[in-house]
């Protein structure tokens, strides 16, 4: 009698390490799910071995409900293979308050100075390529495209110094985001007119 309580607490002792390690995997797999897809797969087994932890102990509510979110994991696993794990674009759109009222005004008498000093605009697939003038302060480029890029984080932003002497400013990012500029920065439009 002895023996079969002894071995007895054995069994219960392997059930409840495999259930500890079941739920561990869970929280585990769950808190990693935003890193990829395999992760959200891995927490569905780990929902699993939590079911089958439950039925093993008698709890069949638990084991049902383990059981459940498996199968929504599943449906998540699918989905997210189906769509590609691959992070929403950052949508087209500026943040009008990312700047203070001093802040606006130095924009605005920045942004007047690099328009006014293009000189030759030509165009990619996704961006304007902006010549200057030999004349424009490169400094307060740089602190408008600072400025700018606090607003429309979604720009792509790039200033260059060539070999040949000119300065130039790439804005874009994406076809979409280049027809954004055109709508948004009509000078720019208006010079790669004229310069074709």
């Amino acid at each position: 009698m002895e023996l079969r309580q002894d071995a007895g607490l054995v069994h219960m002792t392997a059930i409840t390490w495999f259930g500890v390690a079941a739920v561990s995997a869970m929280l585990v797999f769950y808190a990693l799910e935003d890193r990829g897809r395999r992760y959200v797969l891995l927490f569905a087994a780990a929902c699993l071995a939590a079911s089958l932890y439950g039925f093993l102990q008698g709890a069949w509510p638990f084991g049902i409900v383990e059981a459940i979110w498996s199968a929504v994991a599943l449906g998540r696993w699918q989905r997210r293979r189906q769509t590609g794990s691959k992070p929403s674009p950052q949508p087209i759109a500026c943040d009008m308050t990312a700047l203070s009222a001093a802040e606006r005004q130095r924009y605005d008498v920045l942004r007047r100075a690099v328009m006014s000093s293009i000189e030759h605009v030509t165009a990619s697939s996704t961006a304007f390529h902006l010549r200057l003038r030999e004349s424009a302060s490169l400094p307060q480029t740089a602190e408008w495209m600072t400025l700018e890029h606090r607003c429309c984080p979604f720009l792509t932003l790039e200033i260059a110094l060539k070999d040949d002497g000119t300065s130039w400013i790439a804005i874009g990012g994406s076809e979409a985001i280049k027809a954004f500029v055109a709508g948004e920065f009509p000078v720019v439009t208006a010079a790669a007119s004229y310069s074709r």
